[in-house]
């Protein structure tokens, strides 16, 4: 994949539970791991075969079906997904984004101390 894209939520779904899967699932696998209502089979492979295209997942021939796994890392997807929701929500500010955390009473004193040492640290490494 040349440049990562942010997944549409059912897309995003899917490979959630692909990457919390600890081997590659059937469909059948990955409707019953799937939170939240029901989807129609039809649906689901409609969903895996655009994720196909797009490089996120890849399939392998077991007996009469399929086994789907996801290709794209969780590690490689998260900076697309993080530039927009801040681009979305917080007009690509994350100190707005902070800050809407601290409203909410989201973030603990250990949460600080550690958001703190970690950007103490990206510092000292940009020098």
């Amino acid at each position: 994949m040349a440049k990562i894209k942010r997944l549409p939520d059912a897309e995003l779904e899917i490979m959630n539970t692909l990457w919390d899967a600890p081997a590659p699932l059937t469909a059948a696998e990955l409707e019953a791991s799937l939170p939240g209502t029901p989807r129609a089979r039809t649906t689901l492979l409609t969903l895996l075969a655009r994720l196909e295209e797009k490089g996120c997942v890849a399939r392998e021939k077991q007996g009469r079906g399929y086994r789907y796994l996801a290709v794209l890392a969780r590690e490689e997807y998260l900076p697309a997904e993080t530039k927009s929701l801040l681009g979305r929500l917080f007009g690509g500010s994350p100190r707005n984004f902070v800050a809407a955390l601290a409203e909410t009473d989201a973030l603990t004193e250990q949460d600080i101390d550690e958001l703190a040492a970690y950007l103490e640290e990206l510092k000292k490494q940009r020098g």
